[in-house]
């Protein structure tokens, strides 16, 4: 047989089935063979009872008058004879199969020939036959001779009934031990896997793809126990995958949200002035970025630290530097983002993160978007500084034309004015010159002196007012402070024919507009002092900064301030102090020897 159709679920349900029915209808034809053997034993036991009746009436008939019922006597053993024959034809050969029956039938034909030939003689008197007890006990022998062969007659029909009840018992007990292997198979072979299967069914509808289908076998049930757990383990696997995926997007969604977050909140502290992110210092008046947005950007790169490097000119607005003192090239890669506008470069963006790491290309993108960013806010805040320097220097021009319409014009009136009433005097003067007496020529001294103060007056006057229109006029062109005290310095140097030499320390745009128009102002009114008043042959100035503090000095090798120095009168020195407290600082002006001037400032930018 083959192994397969061996181990079939549907080959083992038929074989159990046949195995029933072959039960079932061998315990019928078994019931109905006996049935069958039975159906005759009740008429052969009335028959053989019927004997027994028709042998008591030949005894009756041939104790009386034998004479007078030879017709009755000889009627009734053809009767007997006939009931026996058609006792013998009925059915009992099938019961004299049975040895006992046989010989006990054999005994009743012998007695019956023998009562027979009694019952038949008629040389036997009435009277003889009355008193021969002979007789009478061969009729009573041959009456027990029948009731033994209806007795085993009816034992053989018992034994037939016990037999079919053995017979219907073994069947019934075949069946119910048949039915309770076969329910007991079932449960272990269909019913358990069937629940097992149906629990990792459920279990797996319900997202649960650890429960397993144990049964294993080669039949239907072990197919489709190993088709569901191999499914299960599929389905397992995608739901997996599935997850692994949406865990990602989700990961990437939430990496882009946090991306744009920061990038928009960088965006809004670096270009809006009214930022709560963006520090503005009153004494500073400087924009910088927080801190923490790149403590969240390290954050959401999750390794790796940033440092931002701005080129010396270009670090008004960065605050912060998480610069390394040495980047570990051993253990540790970087990366450099340009802060590039424009062809102008600004400095760049590190990131320094282990070797071990992988860049994904979306962090570069974020850090590539944070750099533009940087790098244009510090070009907006270049602008914004260059568009003050400009409205300053308009206002200015605008004063500066008003002061020459009116003042300048004005001053230029009375000095001529001046002039043409002294040459009147002096025209005068030579007329009456024979005619004056010495009093008059005392008065016209005295005239004399008054207008040659007032035309001094006058040109001090004029000189302070082309001081303070220069001072207006006075331009931002370039960009940065150093180019313009270097204009200032080659204007001064061919004012004073010596050497002036500036160090100049500061970063450009490191101070605002009205700073730098405050310090070059100094510096202009310092050196104006010196070409005027000091008779030096060299001077120098030297800007440099410390921390947030700005330091200036101004050395010449002059003559130096007298002992009675007093500002009153000294409009330059006023100047000087009223540009410093501007700057919330004060001048300090001293003697240095052998002889000299330095002047010294420092104020918070």
């Amino acid at each position: 047989m083959d192994n397969s159709s061996s181990t079939s679920l549907v080959a083992r349900v038929g074989q159990v089935i046949t195995i029933i029915i072959m039960l079932s209808v061998i315990s019928m034809i078994s019931s109905m063979l006996v049935t069958e053997s039975l159906s005759g034993d009740a008429a052969q036991i009335n028959k053989a009872g019927a004997l027994r009746m028709q042998a008591m009436r030949i005894s009756r008939a041939y104790f009386t008058d034998h004479s007078a019922n030879y017709q009755g006597i000889n009627h009734e053993i053809g009767l007997f004879e006939q009931r026996l024959e058609h006792l013998l034809n009925s059915g009992l050969k099938a019961a004299r199969e049975d040895e006992t029956i046989e010989n006990q039938y054999q005994k009743v034909l012998t007695v019956w020939q023998q009562l027979k030939i009694l019952a038949l003689d008629k040389k036997t008197n009435h009277f003889k036959k009355l008193t021969s007890n002979n007789s009478i006990e061969k009729f009573d022998h041959f009456v027990s001779l029948l009731d033994q062969l209806v007795y085993l007659l009816q034992q053989g029909s018992e034994k037939k009934l016990n037999l079919l009840r053995l017979i219907q018992g073994i069947s019934l007990l075949s069946v119910l031990i048949v039915s309770i292997i076969i329910l007991a198979k079932l449960n272990k072979s269909l019913i358990i896997p069937l629940k097992q299967l149906v629990k990792v069914a459920n279990e797996t509808g319900k997202g649960n793809f650890d429960l397993k289908a144990q049964y294993q076998g080669d039949d239907e049930l072990g197919v489709l126990s190993n088709a569901i757990n191999q499914m299960s383990s599929e389905l397992k696997a995608t739901y997996q995958d599935f997850e692994q995926r949406v865990k990602q997007k989700t990961q990437q969604l939430t990496q882009s949200n946090q991306s744009l977050e920061i990038l928009y909140r960088a965006a809004k502290q670096l270009t809006s002035y009214d930022s709560h992110h963006i520090t503005t210092n009153q004494n500073k008046n400087q924009q910088h970025i927080s801190p923490l947005l790149i403590k969240e950007l390290e954050q959401v790169l999750s390794f790796g630290k940033i440092s931002i490097n701005i080129n010396k000119q270009n670090n008004l607005l960065i605050d912060i530097s998480n610069s390394f003192d040495s980047i570990d090239h051993i253990c540790f890669n970087h990366v450099k983002f340009p802060l590039e506008k424009q062809t102008l470069l600004f400095g760049y963006l590190i990131w320094q993160f282990p070797k071990s790491e992988i860049i994904a290309p979306w962090q570069k993108q974020l850090l590539q978007a944070m750099a533009d960013i940087i790098a244009t806010a510090i070009e907006l805040d270049q602008k914004r500084n260059s568009e003050n320097r400009l409205l300053i220097m308009e206002e200015r021009a605008i004063i500066a034309r008003e002061l020459h319409d009116s003042l300048a014009q004005s001053l230029s009136y009375l000095k001529v004015q001046m002039s043409l009433l002294t040459r009147k005097m002096q025209k005068n003067a030579e007329a009456q010159q024979i005619e004056e007496t010495i009093n008059e020529e005392t008065i016209n001294e005295s005239i004399n002196e008054t207008i040659t103060d007032i035309k001094q007056g006058l040109n001090n006057a004029y000189l302070q007012l082309r001081e303070l229109l220069t001072t207006f006029r006075l331009k931002l062109d370039d960009p940065s402070l150093e180019n313009s005290l270097q204009g200032t310095i080659a204007e001064f140097k061919e004012k004073c024919q010596h050497p002036i030499k500036l160090n100049y320390q500061l970063p450009d745009n490191y101070l605002n507009a009205n700073q730098e128009i405050h310090l070059l102002q100094i510096i202009r009114e310092a050196l104006s002092n010196i070409h005027r008043h000091a008779g030096a042959t060299k001077a120098s100035i030297e800007i440099t900064h410390n921390n947030d503090m700005v330091e200036i000095s101004i050395i010449d090798n002059g003559k130096g301030l007298p002992r009675e120095f007093s500002q009153q009168g000294h409009f330059g020195l006023g100047i000087m102090e009223e540009r410093a407290k501007s700057l919330n600082t004060l001048i300090n002006i001293t003697n240095l020897l052998p002889h000299g001037t330095e002047i010294n400032l420092h104020f918070k930018r």
